[in-house]
């Protein structure tokens, strides 16, 4: 009798125990809504704290360039008061740099004054590099006065150089860009070509990628942008005011040693697009850049 009773005392104990742990399961249930709703709310935070950050950045961003544009200003007012002392004379050419205060880099700037386009107009060249771009600005001297007649911006540490030179046989100089892009699979020179008109202006910018001039025939002749093996020649004659499309030839991809001349861009063309050439014309072996049309 007393072991059955031992038996009941044991028996009751676990169906109280198992009791409690049932009631304690909405407590839990609770304890999860609790921190659920804690973890969205901390999420929502989080969320606005980004898009807090975003905002910020971007009028950071907008404040250095205020900072940045006021720079640059500062240097074009100190090119134009060297420059407009020399503005009679027949040639001048200086470099400095400068830094405006608070800023944390320098300005290097380059003049030149004369008759850089070889006509009977004075012109005021005027370069101003900083570590993330270069920037170009060509004005017409007229007495103390100037007109601007090339602006441009040549961003990031691309800049190679600029040159001046009748590049299409009109008999005027023309004044071109020489820059080289900071990424890419293949060879890429680029050239912006402004053409100097009767007028004393400028034209808007014609770019040409790997490109050879040849001024006593109106023609460039170039290598365009891909890999070698596929990439092809190019063959462009200037009109005027325009460039025409001679030809491209390329690689026939179908037999080696052999080439497809069109008259239209194409990518990788079969015999059915143009002419077959057994080899490249001779015109094209001379041009710049054509080791990378010819290796493959």
């Amino acid at each position: 009798m007393k072991n059955i009773n031992i038996i009941l005392i044991i028996i009751s104990l676990l169906t109280s125990c198992e009791q409690t742990s049932i009631k304690d399961t909405p407590s839990t249930q609770l304890n999860d809504n609790v921190d659920i709703s804690s973890i969205e709310n901390n999420s929502q935070q989080a969320e606005s704290k980004k898009v807090l950050n975003r905002v910020e950045r971007r009028t950071q961003v907008a404040a250095e360039k205020r900072i940045q544009k006021s720079h640059l200003d500062y240097a074009l007012k100190d090119a134009f008061r060297t420059a407009k002392k020399e503005f009679n004379t027949n040639s001048f050419t200086t470099q400095y740099s400068i830094q405006p205060d608070s800023s944390s880099f320098a300005i290097d700037i380059e003049i030149e004054i004369g008759k850089l386009f070889n006509d009977e107009h004075t012109y005021f060249l005027l370069r101003r590099n900083v570590p993330w771009a270069a920037y170009l600005n060509i004005y017409k001297v007229n007495g103390g006065h100037t007109e601007e007649l090339i602006s441009r911006q040549q961003e990031g540490m691309t800049s190679i150089r600029d040159t001046i030179y009748d590049v299409n046989g009109d008999k005027r100089n023309d004044f071109l860009v020489h820059w080289y892009p900071s990424s890419g699979c293949c060879r890429r020179n680029v050239y912006n070509v402004y053409l100097n008109q009767p007028d004393g202006t400028f034209t808007t910018d014609y770019e040409f990628i790997n490109p050879t001039f040849s001024s006593s025939e109106q023609i460039i002749r170039g290598v365009g942008y891909g890999h070698p093996g596929e990439v092809g020649l190019y063959k462009y004659k200037w009109d005027g005011l325009e460039v025409d499309t001679l030809e491209y030839i390329y690689p026939d991809v179908s037999k080696e040693g052999q080439f497809i001349k069109t008259v239209s861009k194409e990518y990788r063309p079969d015999k059915t697009k143009g002419t077959i050439l057994k080899e490249v014309p001779r015109e094209y072996l001379e041009i710049e850049s054509f080791e990378w049309f010819s290796e493959y």
